[in-house]
């Protein structure tokens, strides 16, 4: 005979605050925005330098520029993705969290931005 008592035992869960939620998905849907926006206009710089004079442009540091902050805006877009998600599920506060990362990505790509146009001579 199967059990007819509640399989959780244990207080009951807090509910969802919806504000929170909207909040906090709201930034993080706009970091990956930014995440793919980045990716894809980093490989369109990197695909299309045409030409680069010695001496006031370097290719090596227009590809790590570009590539660092391709890598440290996914790498910050995952983690707070993650680390927001796992709050959502906790029933904790979140936005704090997804604000944080959507500043984190935004800050990589631009820093990207300014290095690459430096490492190209401008």
């Amino acid at each position: 005979m199967p059990p007819t008592a509640p399989s959780r035992t244990g207080a009951a869960r807090r509910p969802l605050i919806r504000w929170d939620v909207a909040l906090a998905g709201s930034a993080l849907a706009l970091s990956g925005m930014l995440i793919a926006l980045g990716v894809f206009g980093g490989v369109f710089l990197v695909a299309f330098l045409d030409y680069c004079p010695p001496t006031t442009c370097s290719s090596s540091r227009v590809l790590v520029s570009v590539s660092c902050a391709v890598v440290v805006a996914v790498a910050a877009g995952i983690a707070g993705s993650a680390i927001t998600v796992l709050r959502i599920v906790e029933r904790r506060i979140s936005w704090p969290f997804a604000i944080v990362t959507l500043a984190v990505v935004g800050t990589a790509i631009a820093v990207g931005a300014v290095d690459y146009t430096s490492a190209i001579g401008y």
